[in-house]
């Protein structure tokens, strides 16, 4: 699918007025046949049209794209100096790989958001749903004069920041769940993603995504995403994504020069207030074993401190979950 055309296409496209296969391809310039074939792949990336009669195609639901030039011009002056570009794609593999791909020196505070995720990915390999124009999908790439043994807690700041940025736009109720997701009402609402490379003694380079469902459509989770969630749009209705990505752009700007500057420590306090496991009976899982113990928040370090009734461990990676209550 042509990511371009599609965006065209969609902001063409109304919740009111009727646009006809044939206006369609007027105002695109494209064939009738490759309007049909566009507006037929519409509901596998999350959009869903009305037919109506013969006159032609409504949205059912309005969308609002992001505006490269309206989320520069609403950042607070001292972000925005600090960033290098911000590139807004139709559709990528994922926005992660995207600054990857760049070269090294132009990646740090560049940031590439995009409307569409081809292959967004979660922790371990698993697929993060991306449909077209509904959520949020960030990356930003930064450099620390940190070795890479300091930079584990990395995840946890970007999961801090994103639940800032919640805050910041009303929302009540989250929580953080280690290493890097956040949870509202028991399911989850936002995961990050942070990849790093360098020098064991640094400096170290890290690109930082983070994916936050904005306005999640029933129709693309209920038959893709195997675990509870839940989206921005349940709880704010009115949240626009432009100003939320301003918002999360700034948080992070913000809470990556202070943990360039001191490290976890100021960050500890604000985790185990915001910790959905603290004091819970939890499953652990690492690359080559499995745990289960108490949670006890998290050290210094950003590790997991796991009370396992024998010992306490801390855990620097790894995936958590609430064990889940015995039968009767």
């Amino acid at each position: 699918m042509n990511g371009v055309l599609v965006q065209r296409l969609l902001t063409y496209l109304s919740t009111t007025e009727c646009r006809s296969v044939e206006d369609i391809g007027d105002e695109l310039g494209c064939s009738l046949a490759e309007v049909t074939r566009h507006i037929e792949a519409l509901p596998d990336i999350g959009i869903e049209l009305d037919e109506v009669s013969d006159r032609g195609f409504v949205l059912k639901e309005p969308l609002e794209l992001l505006d490269k030039n309206l989320i520069m011009e609403s950042l607070a002056p001292a972000v925005r100096a600090q960033l290098r570009g911000l590139n807004i794609e139709s559709s990528l593999d994922s926005t992660n790989s995207a600054l990857k791909r760049l070269p090294r020196v132009a990646q740090h505070a560049t940031l590439i958001l995009a409307e569409h995720q081809s292959g967004g990915r979660g922790r371990r390999g698993r697929q993060w749903h991306s449909p077209f124009g509904r959520n949020l999908y960030l990356s930003l790439g930064w450099m620390f004069d940190r070795p890479l043994t300091e930079l584990s807690s990395l995840p946890l700041v970007v999961a801090l920041a994103t639940a800032q940025a919640l805050s910041r736009a009303g929302l009540k109720g989250h929580q953080v769940k280690w290493p890097n997701d956040l949870i509202l009402d028991g399911q989850k609402l936002c995961g990050c993603l942070v990849e790093v490379q360098g020098d064991v003694s640094g400096p170290c380079h890290a690109v930082l995504g983070a994916g936050i469902n904005v306005h999640m459509p029933v129709s693309v989770a209920g038959s893709r995403i195997d675990q509870p969630w839940t989206d921005l749009n349940s709880h704010l209705p009115d949240c626009s994504r432009n100003g939320l990505a301003v918002l999360l752009i700034e948080a992070l700007v913000e809470q990556l020069g202070l943990f360039a500057e001191q490290g976890f420590t100021p960050f500890q306090g604000h985790w185990q207030q915001m910790d959905v496991l603290n004091g819970k009976r939890i499953d652990v899982w690492t690359a080559n074993s499995s745990f289960k113990g108490i949670a006890r928040g998290v050290d210094d370090s950003g590790a997991l401190r796991l009370d396992t009734g024998k010992e306490i461990l801390s855990l620097h990676s790894g995936e958590a979950s609430l064990r889940k209550p015995a039968g009767p």
